[in-house]
């Protein structure tokens, strides 16, 4: 039975959640910074700075969360136990647009989640 690691990839796609939320709280506190003639000084470059950083970081892992799950179907694509559909390589197309379009992981994380159930049952983990 053929056992790829490329799920240990996959399995990054809640980082691209964390860094999304972040992200977008970031830029919400930046802007309440910059619009308020009180805040102290260098706050909303703080907020900007981690706005910046957070959705980078989200590209990055989705990046990643999108080449492993498309190297996990090529891997298991002649599998005797499971041979998933290259259709799943959309969850991972939507995960990574989730970074800018949150409500997107709302669609991509349930898919994500699901193809490491079925690839658990039907492969099992290294």
């Amino acid at each position: 039975m053929h056992r790829a690691s490329w799920w240990y990839g996959i399995a990054l796609f809640p980082v691209v959640v964390l860094t999304a939320v972040t992200s977008r709280f970031a830029a919400t506190a930046f802007f309440s910074a910059a619009s308020a003639p009180d805040a102290p000084l260098g706050l909303d470059v703080a907020w900007f700075v981690l706005q910046t950083l957070s959705f980078w970081v989200g590209i990055g892992v989705a990046v990643v969360v999108l080449g492993c799950l498309l190297a996990d179907l090529r891997a298991l694509g002649g599998n005797e136990t499971w041979s998933p559909s290259p259709l799943w390589g959309l969850a991972g197309v939507v995960h990574f647009g989730g970074v800018v379009f949150t409500e997107l992981l709302l669609v991509s994380v349930p898919a994500l989640s699901y193809y490491l159930y079925r690839r658990h049952v039907h492969v099992g983990s290294p």
